[in-house]
């Protein structure tokens, strides 16, 4: 009787362990995709755009000259861009990153401002966003050397530009982790607006803000399964190294408003950096907005102009 008893007792716990585990996974796998899968998380996918056209900005674009181009990442997927050449006459030239749920031609705001102070625009496609392929988005760490790529493109198209880097949110995780790394010194320096201060901590704060949870006991099942999908660890992302070994200037800014990526990050990635920088707070902002202030592009550009020497036409 006492076997039997035991018996039963090591099938219960048996089972609570392959629930226990199973719930586990289960929990991993969906933190997983909302982070990384571009096509099933609700945060990537982005929402509907029904912002009131500009006029003057859409008539500028339509007028442009442009034309997409296109590369291949480490990882071989095609990778797109809209090169805008309304300066063939100078050296200044801005790659523009846009954030989650967007694509090149959402970066229209920037473009134009760019455009207005005599930059020609490389605005990148994000993987797997606009017309450039990709399953899974990686928070700023697989586009860094997307990024990269096509800082070196456009060197090899003209090898005496003078570049400004200008990413939002996502972009502006690719373009601090890039900054990190060997980049050609026809970079300048970099604008980042509204990025997380790391892979493991806007993960962190994504599973608070939305499950009242602390999300440290499910990151090892996240990380294992990035492991195996994506081919890295979150654990050993780490965006704190990338601007202690920053190698331009970079101007840091975030929206006040913002409530997705808490602005305390910027101060976190701020006081990280160990190359020259500014920071610029702008208190009508929110998350992933395109519309900025004009106090906030007198910033950008007061930043900017300390650096690129290139005369305009």
């Amino acid at each position: 009787m006492a076997k039997k008893k035991k018996h039963t007792l090591l099938k219960a716990a048996g089972a609570v362990t392959v629930t226990a585990a199973a719930a586990y996974s289960g929990a991993s796998y969906i933190v997983f995709r909302n982070a990384f899968d571009a096509a099933n998380s609700p945060y990537l996918r982005g929402g509907d755009d029904s912002r009131p056209v500009d006029e003057e900005k859409a008539a500028w674009f339509a007028h442009s000259e442009k034309e997409d181009v296109f590369i291949d990442s480490f990882d071989g997927l095609k990778l797109h861009a809209l090169r805008i050449l309304n300066h063939a006459d100078t050296k200044k030239w801005a790659i523009t990153v846009h954030g989650v749920g967007s694509q090149a031609a959402a970066m229209q705001d920037a473009m134009w401002e760019f455009d207005h102070r005599g930059f020609n625009i490389l605005a990148v496609d994000q993987r797997c966003f606009g017309m450039s392929e990709g399953k899974y988005s990686t928070l700023g760490w697989l586009e860094h050397y997307d990024l990269i790529n096509w800082i070196n493109y456009l060197c090899n198209e003209c090898a005496d530009a003078e570049i400004v880097l200008y990413g939002v949110n996502l972009g502006a995780a690719a373009v601090i982790n890039a900054v990190g790394d060997y980049i050609p010194p026809q970079v300048k320096c970099a604008v980042e607006d509204g990025s997380w201060s790391g892979m493991k901590e806007i993960i962190l704060h994504m599973i608070r803000r939305d499950v009242k949870a602390e999300g440290r006991l499910v990151l090892p099942g996240v990380d294992l399964l990035a492991k195996n999908v994506l081919h890295f660890a979150v654990n050993d992302i780490d965006m704190h190294r990338q601007l202690k070994q920053a190698c331009v200037p970079i101007l840091f800014t975030h929206g006040e408003k913002d409530e997705t990526v808490p602005a305390s990050m910027l101060f976190d990635c701020y006081y990280a950096c160990g190359s020259e920088k500014d920071l610029y707070v702008d208190s009508t902002a929110g998350f992933n907005e395109p519309e900025r202030t004009p106090e906030y592009w007198n910033k950008v550009f007061e930043f900017t102009q300390k650096y690129i020497s290139a005369n305009e036409e």
